[in-house]
C-alpha cells in the first residue's frame, strides 16, 4: 500500500513539473521587437513601437520630453533595439 502512494506521488510530482515547464512564457530577448523603419524605438514598458523617442504609456508617442510630460502621463524613454 505504501510503495502504491509513493509511485502515485512520484507521478503526480512529475505531471505538475511538466505542466509547469510547458506553460512558462517564453521571453525572446534575442528577437528584435521594432522592425518598421517608421517606428524604429521600442518602449518597454508600454511594449510598443514608435517613431519617436517618448512614449506617454497611452498609446501617444513624442518627439520630446516636454511634449509627453504635457499630456499628464508617466512617460517613459524608448530605445532603439541593438541588433
Amino acid at each position: 500500500m505504501m510503495k502504491r502512494l509513493i509511485e502515485t506521488l512520484i507521478c503526480a510530482a512529475v505531471l505538475i513539473t511538466g505542466i509547469v515547464v510547458v506553460s512558462c512564457e517564453k521571453d525572446d530577448k534575442d528577437s528584435k521587437h521594432c522592425t518598421k523603419s517608421s517606428s524604429p524605438y521600442y518602449c518597454s514598458s508600454s511594449k510598443t513601437c514608435c517613431g519617436y523617442r517618448y512614449n506617454d504609456g497611452k498609446g501617444t508617442c513624442w518627439e520630446t520630453m516636454e511634449g509627453c510630460r504635457s499630456s499628464g502621463n508617466a512617460c517613459e524613454t524608448c530605445h532603439i533595439e541593438d541588433d
